[in-house]
């Protein structure tokens, strides 16, 4: 079968043994004309699962919630750093979204710079003077997360540099921050299973990419037949049948895997009530939610809750 834009081959189910797939927005970052390195900001954390060819240093600036980098799950809060490595799928969830009947109400924030691998030489493993950085991103495809003192107002200083440079000068500030980050005193990896660059797929024209792309981007809504054919440029019943051919599975059937999937994390790591998380996953009907779940993974919500937090 041919290897699909957005398939994923993790999503930790039942107490972190039983696997699941589901769906993976690649995500394509645009940069300015001039470089191949940009600083985001993220006002919130709204984007789902996703993956990028970038590298990324996040520095979380507001908000506590958790941090799901490749199989890894890990809580984080504001003023701490994570650096995660290119094609690693991530996702940040808020608190406020994960444990809605508290009294928090600060939403996550955070400073992210990302930069293309093609800023660095081919062989960097064999040139002596990249011997840190190369050993940090290789490390990267774990994710990793720093801890030290003062690291956090250090980075964000060197973040205001980055904005006030271009050209040379921009990449050696980002060099300097690797840099720095490797000499951190204090390390942990975010996950037991490293995501390698030769997991990045081209293409995201391709109709059956698009069709993700429109799923994971719309899953919470109605979702239509006809708008999906629109999104992708084809016809309705033609579309229906490539996907068919190509992934052995209906637009609908991988429609039900994405939202069910979402339930998963939302019983995991949240206090919603079932009706809650159905609403939050694209179900109106508590019944048909219930009746897709059992079909995916063999159990109910409530009963997959209670293993999972065993």
């Amino acid at each position: 079968m041919h290897l699909i834009i957005f398939a994923v081959w993790f999503t930790i189910f039942a107490c972190g043994k039983r696997k699941s797939r589901m769906a993976i927005l690649e995500r394509k970052i645009i940069h300015e004309k001039a470089t191949m390195c940009s600083h985001v900001s993220y006002p919130r954390f709204v984007l789902p699962l996703h993956k990028h060819v970038e590298f990324e240093i996040m520095l979380f600036t507001q908000g506590k919630g958790k941090q799901f980098v490749g199989e890894g799950v890990s809580d984080f809060q504001e003023g701490d750093i994570a650096l995660i490595g290119s094609n690693v799928p991530h996702l940040h969830l808020c608190n406020t979204k994960l444990h809605p009947s508290s009294h928090e109400n600060v939403w996550c924030a955070g400073e992210a710079i990302q930069f293309r691998p093609e800023l660095f030489p081919a062989n960097l493993q064999d040139i002596p003077d990249y011997h840190f950085i190369y050993n940090l991103l290789q490390k990267s495809q774990y994710g990793i997360r720093f801890y030290e003192n003062g690291l956090f107002a250090e980075m964000q200083e060197m973040i205001a540099m980055f904005d006030s440079m271009e050209f040379t000068p921009r990449i050696i500030c980002l060099l300097q921050m690797l840099d720095r980050l490797c000499h951190c005193k204090h390390i942990e990896l975010l996950s037991d299973t490293a995501y390698n660059q030769a997991n990045h797929i081209p293409d995201s024209n391709e109709p059956i990419n698009k069709v993700y792309a429109y799923l994971y981007n719309h899953f919470k809504e109605k979702v239509t037949l006809n708008e999906i054919a629109e999104y992708a440029k084809q016809n309705p019943t033609a579309l229906c049948r490539y996907f068919k051919q190509r992934t052995d599975k209906s637009i609908f059937q991988c429609l039900a895997e994405i939202r069910i999937g979402h339930a998963c994390k939302l019983l995991a790591y949240s206090e919603m009530n079932v009706s809650q998380i159905a609403y939050e996953s694209g179900y109106n009907s508590i019944t048909h939610f219930i009746s897709q779940f059992e079909k995916i993974t063999q159990r109910t919500p409530s009963a997959y809750r209670e293993q999972i937090r065993l």
